[in-house]
């Protein structure tokens, strides 16, 4: 086995043990905002697949798609968290800033 297969076995299994743990803390968390934390991981984990596809096939038409699949799970990660909140805070308080403006009338 050379040094490529073993680094992306190890790159595989990191992958998919992220991969496991967010779906497991997406099952177990009860709310649906503690179940948020989770995509951020699910999406390193792809990264890491992806990148054990590169070490693998090296630069190539697939492992060029495998990372950027990972890429762009990461980078587009932190928009589909926003936009999931802010439609909870639309779904439960009728207005995405309500949440806002109670904490300022508070103080």
């Amino acid at each position: 086995m050379s040094w490529r297969a073993v680094l992306a076995v190890i790159l595989l299994i990191g992958g998919g043990l992220l991969e496991l743990i967010a779906v497991l803390g997406i099952c177990v968390m009860r709310d649906a905002y503690d179940r948020l934390h989770y995509p951020g991981v699910a999406a390193f984990g792809a990264l890491l697949i992806g990148v054990a596809v590169v070490v693998r096939e090296s630069f190539s038409l697939i492992g060029d798609k495998a990372l950027l699949v990972g890429v762009i799970l990461v980078l587009t990660g932190p928009v589909l968290v926003q936009t999931t909140v802010r439609s909870l805070l639309i779904r439960e308080l009728g207005d995405w800033r309500a949440k806002a403006r109670e904490r300022s009338e508070e103080q």
